[in-house]
């Protein structure tokens, strides 16, 4: 007795038994769905382990941090009236309020200093802002629509529409975490490295709750004015924020959704209970399974992984619908067996095709695993998990559940989807050339798009237009410099630095007392320098003239706001003593952003107009690092591209590294998986080809069309690649079964395609409107995911129900 066998007696001897021990596993595995997490943070985008990761974090605290939000408001009545600044001091002062916000910064806060006639030791004094009565209006317009500071940043250039920034308390224990678990990794101590891993995790999850209630304060605050106007709120917290609740609205909508469909799908198929009851209790078990393993494990979903439970749910559907459709084919061939046989020889018979199709998933998911992004690995895990769950289930749960059951009617011997399959036999048996043909044009014709695939995916393009989130970045894109932080830091040559060295070395601190203003020039900053300056210039005029780049601000910015103030240009000694000469109350805003404490690294700090239809980031970091080096002549070393626009376009491009360059070891994989299922040369190849097909297909179609290579949609081969191998699979092992029964190709053919035939055309047209259902998603790269993984189900099918016996029909491979 083969331990399938006996695996299968002891279920049907022990059924209540066994039924017992699953249900007491789905509740312990519903206790553990409690602790299933979402994470749709910042970091969640962007390589693990990128070093430009660690230099992002490390200028944020120096320089200014991306942690706050901006409330766009465009009054009815005039921005400077009283109505609108009474409503921008109202959201301020409840702003305040808010225990997560430390700061707010609006025109009612800023000084005038551009415009007020004052000279630099005047405005050491008391500053005047619109928060004071006794300001000029007039001349505060007239600020606000000249500072270089403020103008199209903080107030549109048109003077109607005013920014509100909200500043978020950073959480300082949680950085200190983060460079505690960068010492131990660089010292190689990962125990030590995973503890705090654990630490983060929680800071993390405690860190989104905050900003949630945070972010659903400001939109409480925001509601209450829009009577007076119209407002908009953006800034990456909201957007994360907005992410999780997308997530938490997909999960909750596709669950349903496909749920929903399987009934309706299933209804359709099979016409009786049973055939429902079983593959959603199937399905549902296998759900909550995985979602309670995932809680307890603590792995969170995040927007890259928000469409496991779609998918897993669709592949355990096709586990289930292969099973009962062999069932029920083995009640018209075998009419006379008994119905515990008939359990029994459905299982033995699919056990093994099942096994190699999940197991063939399984690679195509480990794909994912060799990303450097932590959201992508888990993902590939997460499905890992899932499909061995969904396997083991189904292979338990739906036999111990029909050996309850008495034996159902027999299913009609001719149906429509049998007479489909047969014709397409039919087509195939006519004209295998013709099929040949077509299928090799269509893969040269289409896959000529393969070419045009590009990794660029604007931001903002990843949400639908009606969205607050697209709305917010639109406004600020247009109205208020861009929305995307990139940062330029350019640190001292190396003739400076070994100046310096040698400088130090000869002059001790006592001397540095006894020096007059005319020797400590000597020691001036590599910045407050007009040849450094002028670099300075040409760099930030470059930087303004590209349509891509909305506001740059720097410290020749600060300059230039204190040569107008000045009256003149500033010579170099009084570039040397820039710092002293400005107030204190000014440098914090005008020096203390933009040029490091002791003037040797500048900051170059500007926004990118993400809805900009010819931004393309990669492009534009190579230009600005060319201009920089080539032009400029700067050292390589001295030059540091940063922020999240940088950490957004690393994941892509190692997105594109990792996954399209891995689709040959996928294939390659799978063959050998074929090699070991088939033992068969021939088979193998012949079996390859209908999923290179859907592979080239979709691919090329997506270069055709222009749709982007993102963050989701780059999965798309491998996963399309692990699922239409299965109908593959299931294919040729039945091959393998019927041929020797008469050896005669065409009528093998014949009757593999009015058996398993129809089972690939159920589970085919299930995974197709499966994945239909993504397109309800706010996410646009999740419509995008759904659709075309459903479209390359169809080619999937189409290759193997045509394409495939069409090159069986041509070759006539030995089949044994």
């Amino acid at each position: 007795m083969s331990p399938v066998d006996l695996y299968l007696r002891l279920i049907f001897r022990h059924t209540y038994l066994f039924l017992s021990g699953f249900f007491l596993l789905l509740v312990i595995a519903a206790v553990f769905t409690g602790r299933f997490e979402l994470d749709a943070s910042g970091e969640s985008l962007v390589l693990e382990n990128d070093q430009s990761l660690n230099y992002y974090r490390e200028i944020s605290q120096r320089y200014a941090s991306d942690d706050f939000v901006v409330i766009t408001f465009t009054p009815i009545d005039d921005l400077l009236s009283d109505d609108s600044l009474d409503v921008i001091r109202s959201i301020k002062e409840r702003l305040l309020t808010i225990p997560g916000i430390t700061g707010v910064t609006s025109i009612l806060d800023v000084p005038v200093i551009y415009e007020s006639g004052k000279t630099l030791s005047e405005l050491s004094g008391e500053l005047y802002t619109l928060g004071h009565s006794n300001v000029d209006k007039e001349l505060a317009r007239k600020e606000f629509m000249n500072n270089p500071l403020y103008r199209g940043l903080l107030v549109s250039k048109d003077g109607s529409t005013t920014a509100i920034q909200a500043h978020f308390k950073q959480d300082k224990a949680y950085l200190e975490l983060i460079n505690q678990r960068q010492q131990w990794q660089q010292q190689g101590n990962d125990a030590e490295a995973q503890k705090l891993t654990e630490l983060i995790h929680d800071s993390n999850r405690q860190l989104s709750r905050e900003r949630e209630a945070d972010i659903a304060a400001i939109r409480g605050i925001i509601d209450d004015h829009r009577q007076h106007g119209q407002f908009y709120l953006g800034g990456i917290p909201m957007i994360t924020v907005d992410m999780i609740n997308y997530i938490k609205n997909d999960l909750l909508v596709f669950g349903t959704g496909v749920l929903a469909f399987l009934l309706l799908i299933l209804t359709f198929f099979f016409r009786q209970l049973r055939w429902v009851a079983i593959p959603l209790a199937v399905c549902a078990s296998t759900a909550v399974i995985t979602i309670g393993f995932l809680g307890m494990v603590g792995w969170p979903v995040t927007v890259i992984s928000s469409n496991f439970l779609s998918i897993l749910l669709i592949i355990t559907l096709s586990l289930t619908i292969h099973l009962i459709v062999r069932f029920r084919d083995l009640q018209l061939e075998q009419p006379e067996t008994s119905y515990h046989e008939h359990i029994q020889s459905t299982v033995n018979s699919m056990l093994r095709p099942c096994f190699y199709t999940v197991l063939t998933t399984i690679v195509a998911f480990m794909s994912l695993v060799v990303s450097e992004i932590r959201p992508v690995i888990d993902f590939g895990w997460i499905m890992v998990v899932g499909l061995c769950i969904a396997f083991l289930v189904a292979f338990s749960l739906l036999p111990a559940l029909l050996g309850l059951m008495h034996e159902p009617r027999m299913p009609p011997a001719k149906d429509l989807t049998r007479r489909i399959t047969l014709m397409l036999a039919g087509l195939v048996s006519r004209y295998p050339v013709v099929v040949m043909i077509i299928g090799i044009v269509l893969i040269l014709g289409v896959g000529s798009g393969i070419p045009l695939l590009k990794v660029e995916n604007r931001f903002i393009n990843n949400f639908k237009a009606d969205t607050e989130i697209y709305q917010g970045m639109r406004i600020i894109d247009n109205r208020l410099g861009g929305t995307m932080p990139l940062d330029i830091i350019i640190d001292p040559d190396s003739l400076f630095l070994e100046a310096q060295q040698e400088l130090s070395e000869q002059v001790n601190d006592m001397d540095m007392l006894f020096m007059d203003e005319s020797e400590k020039v000597k020691q001036a900053s590599y910045w407050l320098n007009p040849a450094v300056l002028e670099k300075g210039q040409k760099l930030q005029q470059y930087l303004e003239s590209m349509p891509v780049i909305g506001k740059v601000i720097s410290i020749v910015t600060t300059v230039n706001i204190v040569e107008k103030i000045n009256g003149e240009p500033l010579d170099e000694f009084e570039l040397t003593l820039l710092r002293k000469r400005i107030p204190g109350n000014i440098e914090e805003t005008l020096v203390a952003p933009y040029l490091s404490a002791d003037g040797n690294q500048a900051r170059f700090s500007m926004r990118i107009i993400e809805s900009d239809p010819t931004l393309n980031r990669q492009e534009l970091l190579q230009s600005i690092n060319s201009f920089l080096v080539d032009e400029l002549e700067l050292e390589p070393e001295q030059v540091h591209l940063t922020g999240m626009m940088v950490l957004y376009n690393n994941m892509l491009q190692s997105l594109f590294k990792s996954q399209i360059l891995t689709i040959g070891a996928v294939f390659a994989a799978i063959f050998l998986m074929f090699l070991l299922l088939f033992r068969d040369l021939s088979l193998a190849a012949i079996a390859i080809v209908p999923n290179l097909f859907s592979a080239v297909i979709i691919l090329g179609l997506m270069g055709i069309l222009g749709i982007p290579l993102d963050m989701m949609t780059i999965t798309i081969a491998a996963i399309t690649i692990g699922i239409s191998v299965d109908n593959t699979i299931h294919y040729i092992h039945r091959l393998q079964r019927e041929y020797p029964k008469d050896h005669d190709y065409l009528a093998t053919i014949q009757r593999c395609h009015g058996s398993i035939g129809k089972a690939m055309y159920y589970t085919s047209l299930a995974i197709m409107f499966g994945f239909a259902i993504l397109a309800l998603s706010n996410f646009i790269p999740t419509i995008y995911f759904g659709l075309l993984t459903g479209f390359a189900m169809f080619v999937a099918l189409v290759g193997d129900l045509l394409l495939l016996p069409a090159i069986i029909l041509l070759t006539r491979p030995k089949i044994h």
